[in-house]
């Protein structure tokens, strides 16, 4: 999955209690380490394509990042170290964070082909909607616009800016997505680990953006 991981973390920064763009980099943290331990070669894949109609990658060992007990764990430190960095945000936007940390795993499922364990050396899950190319362009674009007009929804423009920067991200999220599930694959998993940190952190500073033009209801 690749924008409807922002699902989540737009319901998340639409409660108040965390940052629109402290929520990007949670549903994506897990693929920030993935990113990381692909390039050093611990964790596997290649892009074949034609593997699935919506994405070319074979992720075929990636227990430290996406098993499910890695991902609880993934979590909890996230969750931790959230609550000592913002204090100010008290307890309930550690746990917010925390809980966005965790979805990445649960949207996964919903996409992937069977490549996520439960834990190291179980077998593995995904329900394999990649398998159909405008279905799951369609759930992962319908989820995430839903989240965003929530967002919105409780947060009011300070300025013109306040309603050009939200339009401007969400525009480019999708452009991304239909260029990663309609354009050519990828030339190797390497490019996939340096690219996927790039995009991350454009999406988190535009959102960032987002954050100084608006403010909760």
């Amino acid at each position: 999955m690749f924008i409807g991981h922002y699902a989540p973390a737009a319901m998340g920064a639409g409660t108040g209690r965390i940052k629109l763009w402290q929520a990007f980099v949670g549903a994506q943290l897990v693929d920030y380490a993935w990113a990381g331990l692909i390039l050093a070669g611990v964790e596997k894949g290649r892009v074949t394509p034609g593997f699935t109609e919506a994405s070319a990658l074979d992720l075929y060992h990636m227990p430290y990042t996406h098993s499910l007990g890695m991902a609880i764990i993934w979590a909890l430190g996230a969750a931790l170290i959230f609550g000592f960095m913002f204090r100010k945000q008290a307890k309930a936007g550690a746990i917010i964070f925390g809980l966005v940390v965790l979805s990445h795993w649960f949207m996964d499922l919903i996409v992937h082909v069977p490549d996520l364990p439960l834990w190291f050396g179980t077998d593995k899950y995904g329900f394999g909607l990649w398998n159909h190319r405008i279905v799951s362009f369609s759930f992962e674009v319908g989820i995430f616009i839903l989240a965003m007009w929530y967002y919105l929804k409780n947060t009011a423009a300070k300025s013109k800016a306040g309603r050009i920067w939200p339009i401007a991200l969400i525009a480019l999220m999708v452009t991304v997505q239909y260029i990663g599930n309609f354009g050519s694959p990828p030339n190797s998993i390497k490019e996939v680990g340096i690219t996927s940190w790039f995009i991350y952190t454009l999406f988190a500073g535009l959102a960032f953006m987002v954050d100084r033009s608006r403010i909760t209801r």
